[in-house]
């Protein structure tokens, strides 16, 4: 996995490449998690896990980063992410990924500018 920071975030956020990772689990029955770290803006998405701790666990390990925190946890039928901008992040989840990404960049949008929003993961 690539670490996701500063400069590179908008690069690899409008390329959709994020770093993100899927889990072993039934696709129908799997839990995902978004995690992000303020000091680097690093930032990690996890889905398809087995059950929702396994979910934090691995995106947590994945971020690496200290103050890397879950900001996001997602169950089974439903997708998520997260946009990062200048001075904010927003979160999202949803029935689809064109919902989750329109939560996530609204929610960013209202704490800042230049909100980039990541391609969302479903647990499908």
């Amino acid at each position: 996995m690539k670490a996701v920071t500063g400069g590179l975030l908008v690069l690899i956020l409008a390329s959709n490449a994020g770093c993100a990772g899927s889990g072993a689990s039934s696709a129908a029955d799997g839990y995902g998690a978004a995690a992000h770290a303020p000091s680097t803006q690093d930032w990690r998405l996890r889905w398809q896990a087995a059950d929702p701790q396994r979910a934090r666990q691995q995106v947590l390990a994945d971020c690496g980063a200290s103050d890397c925190r879950v900001v996001l946890e997602f169950g089974p039928g439903q997708c998520g992410t997260l946009a990062l901008g200048r001075s904010g992040i927003g979160v999202g989840r949803g029935d689809t990924p064109a919902a989750a990404e329109a939560v996530a960049l609204a929610e960013c949008q209202r704490t800042g500018q230049g909100c980039r929003v990541a391609a969302a993961e479903c647990n499908r």
